[in-house]
């Protein structure tokens, strides 16, 4: 007796795309405190607020039609593909063929887009602006200069100038290509900033040890600073993979944590009241003793 049950279709919803970190991006690194949701939408306004400002001539979006990903709606087989010779696994393997063909394609016009880091509160910002440490330089600035805390979940904002994977060869390799830029004409005092976040193969020390070696091979000059460098070297290992940056004033930047920036005034305006308090009070006291 022949089986007489009618075989169920499969439908698969596309889901909507993912990007994940990987080598060769530049960006934005942000730390944020248990929001990630509500930090993801305080970073783009930020980084967009500013980039319309330094950049007015370049789109939010620069996407071309051909590069948007297609709709969600659910996807059907071909009618004149039989139910018996089509393998659910060739399905699959379309479905992700087809995924990662269109998130490559409309990541790599996107001004900012967040990406996938594999870790809590660490979020990474991809950009196809030419220099993120100019975009971060000017929002530090400004927020120095108006004391205007703009952020409330966006802890940490560092400009990434290029990812790679977290080996000693890799990291070497583009941390190099970085040196020849800030290391090797003038002389300047330097220090490492290493992070690292559910990584257990690559060495804290090592890197560390290999990273200073390399700057003092571009110029003999160049001078390990731990408390007042010009320039501090970004390390953040995040899984597989490394984030490489160099920035000034990290230190006069407070690590360039956003809050701290904007916390600094009020700390400054208490110490200055409670100066001129014990001033008063000492003037006060002048006053009785001459009397």
């Amino acid at each position: 007796m022949g089986d007489t049950r009618k075989k169920k279709k499969f439908y698969f919803r596309k889901r909507r795309n993912k990007y994940f970190l990987e080598p060769g991006f530049k960006g934005f690194f942000c730390t944020c405190n248990f929001r990630e949701k509500d930090c993801v939408k305080e970073v783009y306004n930020l980084l967009n607020e500013y980039a319309s400002k330094l950049y007015p001539d370049l789109d939010v979006e620069q996407v071309p039609p051909s590069a948007v990903p297609e709709s969600d709606a659910p996807e059907d087989r071909s009618e004149s593909e039989s139910e018996d010779e089509t393998d659910i696994g060739d399905i699959l393997r379309r479905e992700v063929d087809s995924i990662k063909k269109n998130s490559q394609k409309s990541l790599r016009f996107k001004r900012f887009q967040v990406v996938e880091t594999g870790a809590s509160n660490c979020i990474f910002v991809k950009t196809n602006l030419p220099s993120p440490e100019e975009l971060t330089t000017a929002i530090i600035k400004d927020l120095i200069a108006t004391r205007i805390q703009k952020t409330r979940h966006v802890m940490r904002l560092l400009p990434i100038m290029i990812t790679c994977k977290a080996n000693l060869p890799d990291i070497m390799e583009s941390a190099g290509k970085l040196f020849d830029k800030y290391f090797l004409k003038e002389p300047t005092s330097f220090s490492v900033v290493f992070n690292k976040r559910f990584n257990n193969s690559v060495s804290r020390d090592l890197i560390i040890k290999e990273l200073a070696e390399l700057v003092v091979v571009k110029n003999r000059e160049n001078k390990a600073d731990l408390k007042n460098p010009g320039l501090c070297i970004i390390v953040e290992v995040i899984k597989g993979m490394c984030l490489l940056s160099i920035v000034d004033n990290y230190f006069t930047y407070k690590k360039y944590n956003l809050n701290e920036i904007c916390k600094e005034e009020s700390n400054d305006s208490e110490e200055s009241q409670a100066k001129k308090f014990k001033s008063s009070l000492n003037s006060e006291t002048e006053e009785q003793n001459t009397q």
